[in-house]
């Protein structure tokens, strides 16, 4: 992994670990976080979710999966990345214990989208998903690995 990766990763796992104990603010059901250097296990009270962070994603992001564990996958809400989704997605549809995020800690909108393909491919209208999946998208500021290193 070159160093502007690792940078990328680091941060973005912070960010992650930040947003999931955010929300743990009230259930108070996590027991244990465990970060990695690109995976954040964390367990609780009833299950494990893992997260694994590839800011962009490539091939290698689809054998990354375990079909038997809750995964999610943390990448930059880049066209890029909206473009992979959409490629990929009846390889993605297969999987479902899997989240997908789309983040960009500094957009002015939301700070973040995610979608569960299996889900979602079992209640979407199939001839406007590629529009639900922009319109999705929108709602976070695009933003690039480039873009990113500017600003952290």
């Amino acid at each position: 992994m070159t160093e502007k990766k690792e940078v990328i990763v680091k941060f973005l796992r912070e960010w992650v670990v930040g947003y999931v104990k955010h929300k743990d603010i009230l259930t108070k059901n996590i027991t244990n976080i465990k970060e990695e250097q690109d995976r954040i296990v964390i367990e609780f009270k009833d299950k494990e979710q893992v997260f694994l962070i590839r800011p962009t994603a490539d091939d290698s992001f689809i054998q990354g999966i375990n079909k038997d564990k809750n995964i999610g996958i943390v990448m930059l809400n880049s066209k890029e990345n909206l473009d992979f989704l959409m490629n990929k997605w009846n390889k993605l549809i297969k999987f479902d214990k899997l989240t997908i995020f789309f983040v960009n800690p500094f957009s002015e909108l939301e700070k973040k989208w995610f979608i569960s393909p299996y889900v979602h491919n079992k209640i979407c209208d199939k001839d406007s998903l590629k529009l639900g999946l922009k319109t999705m998208f929108e709602t976070v500021e695009s933003i690039t690995e480039e873009e990113l290193m500017k600003r952290i």
